[in-house]
């Protein structure tokens, strides 16, 4: 299953990023430092092996997004 989340990092931010479900391994919120010095709260979604997406969605949020998809 494909959800639509919004993507966090600088250069792309607030664009609509596409995962699909069934490579998430695990979702995780917390901050990160920017190479500017900035701190943002952002949820990381690993999806190996393509790596990390971060996003503006809540880990609450993506698992209902998950769950009435």
């Amino acid at each position: 299953m494909i959800i639509k989340l919004t993507n966090a990092i600088p250069g792309a931010k607030d664009e609509a990023i596409a995962l699909n479900t069934d490579i998430i391994v695990s979702i995780r919120e917390g901050n990160i430092t920017r190479d500017d010095g900035t701190v943002d709260f952002v949820t990381f979604v690993f999806c190996p092996p393509h790596g990390t997406w971060e996003v503006t969605e809540t880990v609450d949020a993506i698992m209902e997004k998950i769950k009435t998809s």
